[in-house]
């Protein structure tokens, strides 16, 4: 009965999300199985719209997206991306890493800015050391 009831939310959920179909087969990992029991919210859909596989939860409030599969894939990582991202165990590691992340993002952005100007600047220079030497 669990199972019917299980199944019965998930569709509820989806109701007028028509390209998310949902996947209760355990295939050859149990994928289903292992990661409702790290998490018994959590279910795995096929979106036909973007072709791939993911992995959605019950407890999030209006969209139920978690994470999309590695690789598009349903094996062990799938249950590793779940767990990496997870706030309820990792807690405030996650933020630290998106933070070093976007702060990794803005010095190679700045990096690249400096090395245009750099390069505008040694464009430059030819030009007015030519015009020095002519005097004008």
């Amino acid at each position: 009965m669990d199972q019917i009831v299980y199944e019965n939310n998930i569709y509820e959920r989806l109701q007028e999300k028509h390209h998310l179909q949902p996947i209760f087969s355990g295939g050859c990992y149990d994928l289903n199985r292992r990661l409702r029991e790290y998490d018994p919210a959590l279910f795995v859909v096929w979106n036909s719209k973007k072709k791939k596989y993911e992995v959605h939860s019950l407890n999030h409030i209006g969209n139920t997206f978690a994470c999309d599969a590695p690789n598009n894939r349903l094996d062990a990582r799938v249950e590793q991306a779940v767990r990496a991202g997870d706030l309820r165990v990792r807690g405030k590691k996650v933020f630290q890493e998106i933070d070093d992340w976007n702060e990794r993002i803005e010095r190679m952005a700045e990096q690249h800015r400096q090395d245009e100007l750099e390069a505008i600047a040694g464009d430059l220079k030819s030009s007015f050391a030519e015009l020095a030497w002519k005097g004008v």
